[in-house]
């Protein structure tokens, strides 16, 4: 019975109808992964051997999602420089960055974790290139990192999404590891960093797909989930499969053509030219507030607080009312309490800076204890956002603040 199973499997062996893995390995190395995208996939010879690169070139009318990939030539100039808080990009030129997204073989970074499909894009004349170097063997990843530092070395910029904290240190690593002078780009403009600071109290996730969503009107249809990208890959070292590695092509080139659609929302946002709702009106007077343009935060709060929609509005008011506040200019902060309170958008915050105001500056202790028992008596009504606070906002704090003004009133 076992004589008859080897010969069986020696049979199988020789018709080629199961193969080992050494055998799948020496069939990879004699095919041409080039058929995977005629036209588009070659090798190029380098120092440390072959490296193979797939080559796309997108008119710049292409569209991708609500816009085309030619927006991104008005980004020129200081706007950047207030969602990435770094004014260094105070001359930013579209046509000095580089874009770079990659896909690995996990997700914890370190030294066990490849990158096996690195994206790069950039403006050429008037299109856009992409190219893709893909790891067919692990032993063309030196070639592959030498190659990428030839065309990072061209450009003073390089544009990610969440690449600060994990795609430039991960190739970072991994060329330490090869030996290799490390990418180090001048500027790094990564634009998950922008659309927290942009979008944080707007949408509950920032992720690149959900901004496609919400901001970019993209949807993607086949896409391979994230999460089983590593699998993929690990599945054509062993046993040759391409099938899955073409989505996982895709899936990062929507990657990098999102970055350049969403690098121009990003743009025409922070400089004003497209505000679509309250929440980012009052994210740029924020980050105005902190880079010192007074006047420009000014304005951005205001709009922000004038347009009636709670909570923004509030939230906003408030904001600017502290920025006068920390200037001195306490009438103008009592002023905006008051409109809130008119309004009634105001929140037990506004009510106990207006109570302050009344009991340490004007001595009027009744009109301190009725605006605190106004925000006592919200803070009640609203439960679960007031009662597990631990500051002056919560129903303990405020009901002590109450008990010693109508003290200090008997006195």
């Amino acid at each position: 019975m076992k004589r008859d199973l080897s010969s069986r499997l020696s049979s199988l062996h020789q018709t080629g109808e199961i193969k080992t893995g050494r055998q799948i390995a020496k069939d990879l190395e004699k095919s041409s992964i080039n058929d995977l995208f005629p036209g588009q996939g070659r090798e190029e010879e380098t120092d440390f051997g072959l490296c193979y690169m797939r080559e796309q070139e997108f008119p710049l009318a292409h569209r991708h999602g609500s816009s085309s990939l030619d927006g991104i030539l008005s980004c020129r100039g200081p706007e950047l420089a207030l969602p990435a808080r770094d004014s260094g990009f105070v001359d930013f030129n579209p046509y000095h960055a580089l874009f770079l997204d990659i896909e690995t073989t996990g997700l914890s970074g370190g030294t066990g974790t490849w990158a096996f499909l690195i994206g790069l894009g950039w403006l050429e004349d008037n299109q856009f290139m992409l190219r893709q170097y893909f790891l067919r063997r692990p032993s063309e990843e030196k070639a592959i990192l030498k190659h990428i530092n030839n065309i990072a070395a061209n450009y003073p910029i390089m544009v990610t999404f969440n690449g600060k904290l994990f795609d430039l240190p991960l190739l970072q690593t991994r060329q330490m590891l090869s030996g290799l002078k490390r990418i180090e780009p001048a500027q790094h403009l990564d634009l998950l960093q922008c659309a927290r600071a942009l979008w944080k109290k707007r949408l509950p996730s920032r992720s690149l797909q959900s901004l496609e969503e919400t901001l970019l009107n993209l949807k993607r249809g086949d896409d391979i989930p994230g999460a089983e990208i590593p699998a993929v890959y690990f599945d054509y070292l062993r046993r040759g499969k391409t099938e899955l590695i073409k989505k996982v092509f895709q899936h990062n080139a929507l990657d990098i053509l999102s970055m350049v659609t969403l690098l121009e929302r990003i743009f025409n946002t922070s400089s004003g030219k497209l505000i679509k709702h309250p929440a980012e009106a009052m994210a740029l007077g924020y980050l105005c507030l902190e880079a010192g343009r007074s006047s420009e935060g000014i304005s951005y709060l205001r709009e922000a607080s004038k347009s009636g929609t709670d909570p923004w509005a509030e939230e906003a008011a408030l904001e600017l009312s502290f920025h006068y506040k920390r200037q001195g200019k306490l009438e103008e902060a009592v002023s905006i309490w008051q409109e809130s309170i008119t309004n009634n958008l105001a929140s037990p915050k506004t009510y106990i800076e207006l109570a302050k105001y009344y009991e340490h500056r004007r001595k009027e202790f009744r009109i301190a204890i009725e605006l605190t028992e106004k925000a006592l008596a919200m803070a009640k009504i609203n439960q679960a956002a007031y009662f597990n606070r631990t500051d002056d906002l919560s129903p303990e704090a405020l009901q002590h603040r109450l008990n010693r003004l109508k003290r200090r009133l008997l006195l």
